[in-house]
């Protein structure tokens, strides 16, 4: 694999892809290949649809021009369409495609087709954006039990049988385990949703005009991913007339709501799989049960469940009954929760659901006479665009079913660069990659945060506040929709789970972190284009960062993560020549620039 001499390609530049990125079905794509006038060479274009039936490539004798050789077709489907290059020069054949790491970019000679990677292109329907609200949103993330507790003594709500409580809300989390390792009993320290009513006045001060909750329906556990009742708020929480209380607030503050929607398995001890009897005598693995195909049952009288994990059964989700169960028109728990005021779901491990499913999902919030401010944001770790799971490329993002996805790529990347894992070059080149493979909405639509309930909290990640106020006004700068987990802006720490899920400090806040978050979302308000604007990564020396342009605004963001100052020489888009910026060590720089204005 080399760079090659004979011919060259860029995925990213326009001169040699137009359009630019991922591409409406039927739009038709140009490809041009930069190469000298030279007898007896002639170039292919190489493409196909992936398809479960297999490759049918297609190859296209390439038209000279006077700077190249050109070629064009017109997808007609969605899905991802992969291409590359032969060269035959006089019966010598080489080939041009992407680097070998998939990131797309700079075109490579490969002798061989066989071990070459493809250039993608995600050709997509992507007809309905994301609603302006939750384009324009600054989202918070609650893990509930750890929030605020509402109840005016600090009591527990309806605690549950066999579990226990902090003795304070200060009380650092802890997991009570059997020999197995098991969680033996699960512990609450009294968050509810009273609490995040009692604190809507905080979070809209602080800027959130957007709350995605974890699990909230009735549940064992207080992470609530093994629901027990998913049409019954958990009484821990308030129950149901909590939840009524808290979407009227939140209305009423003009702070959307978004769901968290577990819908891969639920809870053994649930009234679905009820294998404590909680919930009667009747257990799914009864023949007779109205759930037993809900579940994979074994003879030795196991079961499918997440990840072996006994406590979350695995549903079986071509279930005609569990089908009807969460779509049917009257009380369907996808309708029945949008019904009562919440404005989307995220969906956990989106990975095991179908895409049938996740289409019929989108479906019902979709449907004719439904509020058009709904949303649907799906959990997937990698890039959306072209993930395979069980061995099925996902169709996440060609516009029937989510709108956009969490972010996780964007957090990698950012950590690895800060941390000094990953070199500026290389930071500019996923962020390329991202731009290229998502569909534009899809890409503004995604969710960016810098930490989760299953993750590290970002403060614990970076060690260092100095280069945690960079990452934090990268989140509000990015395209993307930006989401903070609780706490992170109060300046926690916390390693993975359970650590990572502590009470949020009241009164105990770490006030330059607050600042930092403070700065930060003062930032992206002031400006439409943060929200709105096109993006344009570069990297510079040690120095990564990215241009935010709408209108006549024209922003430069840069970020340094060395000890040193860094002298960033560069060419403004729109400007003829270079200016010099000095990107301060460990700090963001973050400039408005007047293409008008002379500099040097």
């Amino acid at each position: 694999m080399t760079t090659p001499s004979v011919a060259a390609f860029h995925s990213q530049h326009l001169f040699f892809k137009t359009p630019f990125g991922a591409v409406a079905k039927d739009e038709p794509v140009r490809l041009r290949l930069a190469a000298p006038k030279k007898q007896g060479l002639s170039c292919y274009l190489n493409y196909y649809r992936e398809s479960p039936e297999g490759k049918c490539i297609q190859s296209l004798l390439m038209t000279p021009m006077d700077e190249g050789f050109e070629a064009s077709f017109i997808p007609r489907q969605t899905g991802l369409y992969f291409y590359w290059f032969s060269l035959d020069e006089e019966g010598r054949v080489t080939y041009l495609g992407a680097p070998a790491d998939g990131l797309s970019g700079q075109g490579v000679l490969y002798e061989f087709e066989a071990g070459l990677t493809p250039y993608q292109i995600t050709v997509h329907e992507y007809l309905t954006p994301a609603p302006a609200w939750y384009r324009e949103a600054i989202f918070y993330q609650i893990f509930p039990d750890r929030f605020c507790n509402g109840d005016p003594q600090g009591r527990v709500l309806n605690p549950k049988p066999e579990s226990f409580l902090y003795a304070t809300w200060a009380d650092a989390p802890y997991y009570i385990r059997n020999e197995t390792g098991a969680i033996e009993r699960w512990d609450f320290a009294g968050g509810n949703l009273l609490g995040i009513e009692k604190k809507l006045p905080y979070l809209k001060s602080l800027g959130i005009t957007g709350l995605y909750l974890n699990p909230i329906f009735e549940a064992r556990s207080n992470h609530r991913y093994d629901t027990a009742d998913y049409h019954r708020i958990d009484p821990v929480l308030g129950g149901d007339g909590a939840f009524d209380r808290l979407m009227e607030a939140t209305q009423e503050a003009g702070i959307g709501l978004i769901l968290d929607g577990v819908f891969n398995h639920t809870g053994a001890d649930s009234r679905y799989f009820n294998a404590r009897g909680t919930y009667g005598p009747k257990r799914a693995k009864d023949p007779d049960s109205c759930c037993h195909d809900w579940f994979t049952f074994r003879e030795d009288g196991s079961y499918d469940c997440w990840w072996g994990v006994t406590d979350l059964p695995t549903v079986n989700k071509q279930s005609a009954s569990y089908q009807e169960f969460l779509f049917n028109a009257e009380d369907g728990v996808v309708g029945y929760w949008l019904n009562k005021g919440a404005m989307g779901w995220r969906l956990d491990v989106a990975d095991e659901l179908p895409d049938a499913m996740i289409e019929r999902i989108r479906g019902v919030m979709d449907q004719e006479g439904a509020p058009k401010d709904r949303v649907l944001i799906g959990e997937v770790w990698e890039d959306a665009s072209n993930k395979i799971s069980y061995g099925q490329r996902r169709a996440y993002l060609l516009g029937k079913e989510l709108h956009g996805v969490m972010n996780y790529p964007l957090k990698k990347a950012l950590l690895g660069y800060l941390k000094g894992e990953t070199s500026a070059q290389q930071t500019e080149r996923i962020f390329w990659s991202l731009k290229e493979n998502y569909p534009p909405n899809a890409l503004y639509a995604a969710l960016n945060f810098l930490g989760t309930h299953d993750t590290p909290r970002i403060r614990e990640e970076l060690k260092n506040d100095d280069l945690l106020g960079m990452a934090v006004k990268l989140l509000f700068t990015l395209p993307g929709v930006p989401c903070i987990y609780y706490g992170d802006e109060a300046g926690l720490y916390g390693a993975k789970d359970p650590y990572n899920r502590a009470t949020f400090p009241w009164g105990r806040e770490d006030l330059t972190v607050f600042q930092h978050y403070e700065e930060a979302i003062a930032l992206r308000r002031s400006s439409k284009a943060f929200i709105h604007g096109s993006f344009l990564p570069f990297s510079k020396g040690k120095c990564f960062g990215f241009w935010r342009s709408l209108g006549e605004e024209l922003w430069l963001v840069a970020a340094n993560r060395e000890q040193t100052s860094e002298s960033l020489h560069i060419v403004p888009p729109g400007c003829e020549s270079a200016w010099t910026f000095e990107v301060p060590p460990r700090q963001i720089l973050c400039q408005r620039v007047d293409k008008d204005s002379p500099r040097s």
